[in-house]
């Protein structure tokens, strides 16, 4: 946790310093998330920039966004819980309000029940949930607004509650919905079509120039058609408290900032994914930037200066930064080169992994013809699953969703769908003259987004005066009172 201390004597720090305090509480429960035995995020939090004025006093703030890891809000490993907000809305709404969203306790929740036990020693949900109230009306969200962003929020948990069962017509397996009531739960709650939700997750939509044909999903895709609905509700809240928070806080005047960044955290877990490709990506990249600035400007300095000293070596890791990033067939170049075609399949993207850096020292294929492939980074080996690694990476909104939720009744969902539906539109109709019968309309991939933002992040730290706190782990068992000599050794030589 970051502490903002006052600087100065002014009444408008004091504000701001109240303000910048509620955005941690706002923001923090609904990005990050706790592993339960550890007390610290599991993915990249935002980057939090403070401006200060001449007279040292505080006088804006903005945070910024990089990778919000979607896929958390529809599954978690074990021993694992989803965003915070979840867990700490159900703890302290009021038993009326919960009645009025037609809540129920956590361990009810598919969405929430994964990872196994739903509370954390030591945390409470409730008390969490009080604070954040608190910063809600310090930051001036008004009695709707809070309403608005609870029902979106617990029509996610109800969408996680829709089953489906398949049976059979003319052939042919498709989906049919087995929990009605939470249809009805969640239209009710986003004021939207019931018939509308339900055809959106067990139908596929394709328009010609005369008609729109819907095609009956099976029950993989209807999962996952379900689940995109629930990662687009909760990435564009999300985007949108960021926004608000920002323009309430941001700095009238220019002034000097200092930015604190909450690095990645290195991850190798029971399965990886998509996810932990792009922050492991960002770790190697914030690792080579820590190194030029800690090792090689450093001694350069020495040489020019004629100090005595003794050269302390480091490892390069550019040629695994190579490996997943350079054009043309670095393995995100691979990925986003084959989303962008319609017959690719996870497959085909392994494949040509395969074909392109087989013989890599820093790749490995797998002995037998498992969907999955290794890569040597500075911390050590990750074994990545490609298991939907396309839909994750490609991760759009079908047109007759964007649709369906424009036109709700509630003006904070009607407003989300249809901004997000304009930005749509102005991409399609900036590519879609290079489009071909061969590749679909390529949106930019997640993988693209991310990677530009990386790059626009060490940009502005080369541009600062950068000091680093590096945080050792004692053990890999997250243990309390267990110091493991060579794993904090391999961590210091890193």
């Amino acid at each position: 946790a970051i502490g903002w201390h006052r600087l100065g004597t002014s009444h408008t720090a004091s504000v701001l310093r109240v303000q910048r305090a509620g955005c941690g509480e706002i923001l923090g429960p609904s990005f990050a998330l706790l592993c339960l035995r550890r007390r610290h995020a599991k993915v990249p939090s935002p980057q939090a920039l403070t401006f200060v004025s001449p007279r040292g006093l505080i006088c804006g703030a903005i945070t910024s966004q990089y990778l919000l890891e979607k896929s958390r809000i529809v599954f978690q490993a074990k021993n694992e819980r989803n965003y915070h907000i979840f867990y700490e809305m159900l703890a302290g709404l009021p038993a009326q309000q919960k009645q009025q969203f037609c809540l129920q306790d956590a361990e009810t929740y598919y969405y929430l029940n994964q990872g196994g036990n739903c509370e954390i020693p030591g945390k409470s949900d409730a008390e969490d949930f009080r604070r954040l109230l608190s910063a809600m009306e310090i930051l001036n969200f008004s009695t709707e607004d809070q309403n608005s962003i609870f029902r979106i929020l617990s029509s996610i948990l109800h969408l996680g509650n829709v089953y489906f069962e398949k049976y059979e017509t003319d052939c042919q397996e498709v989906a049919s919905v087995v929990s009605a009531r939470e249809i009805r739960a969640v239209a009710e709650l986003l004021q939207i079509s019931p018939e509308g939700l339900q055809k959106a997750i067990t139908f596929k939509v394709t328009e010609t120039l005369r008609e729109k044909i819907f095609t009956p999903l099976t029950v993989e895709s209807a999962v996952d058609a379900r689940d995109a609905i629930a990662k687009i509700l909760y990435s564009l809240l999300f985007s949108w408290l960021t926004d608000r928070i920002n323009k309430l806080v941001y700095p009238k005047k220019e002034a000097l900032s200092i930015a604190i960044l909450d690095i990645y955290g290195f991850e190798d877990l029971s399965f990886n994914s998509f996810e932990q490709l792009c922050i492991n990506y960002a770790n190697e990249y914030l690792q080579f930037f820590f190194n030029k600035i800690i090792f090689k400007e450093e001694q350069e300095e020495y040489v020019r200066e004629q100090i005595e000293w003794k050269e302390i070596t480091f490892s390069d890791n550019q040629p695994c930064i190579d490996l997943i990033a350079q054009k043309p067939h670095g393995i995100v170049r691979i990925l986003d080169d084959q989303s962008a075609f319609p017959q690719a399949t996870d497959h085909t993207f392994l494949q040509k992994c395969h074909y392109h850096h087989g013989s890599n020292a820093l790749y490995t294929k797998p002995k037998m013809p498992l969907p999955e492939f290794t890569i040597k980074h500075y911390a050590g080996k990750v074994t990545y699953q490609v298991h939907k690694f396309l839909d994750k990476n490609y991760d759009q909104v079908r047109q007759d969703v964007l649709d369906l939720f424009v036109n709700s009744k509630t003006k904070v969902v009607a407003n989300l769908f249809f901004g997000h539906a304009q930005l749509v539109a102005q991409q399609r109709t900036m590519m879609g003259k290079n489009s071909t019968v061969t590749r679909r309309y390529k949106a930019p991939t997640v993988a693209a987004k991310f990677q530009q933002s990386l790059l626009d992040l060490v940009e502005k730290m080369e541009r600062c005066n950068p000091f680093f706190v590096r945080c050792l782990k004692p053990n890999n068992k997250k243990e309390p009172a267990v110091f493991e000599a060579d794993i904090v050794s391999s961590q210091l030589r890193y």
